[in-house]
């Protein structure tokens, strides 16, 4: 038994200090977060556009469902 104290206060000291370093990380990750929030609210709101890209895929899936409730109506 006292041969793994050592593999103990290893397990311990290694969660104390992810422990650390996860606070850190959320603490800097919040206040990343309500710096970008408080520079958005001084921003004027401007309307995003939709690129052909992102507009392709739906477009082509609502295409599809349309196809498919014409297929449904076929069938009757």
């Amino acid at each position: 038994m006292a041969d793994d104290s050592w593999k103990n206060r290893t397990m311990i000291a290694g969660g104390v200090l992810g422990t650390l370093v996860g606070v850190g990380a959320a603490l800097l990750y919040v206040r990343a977060e309500e710096e970008a929030m408080q520079r958005r609210r001084e921003e004027p709101i401007k309307p995003k556009g939709i690129s052909p890209a992102a507009a392709l895929p739906v477009a082509i899936g609502l295409l599809g469902v349309l196809r498919q409730i014409a297929d449904l109506a076929d069938r009757d």
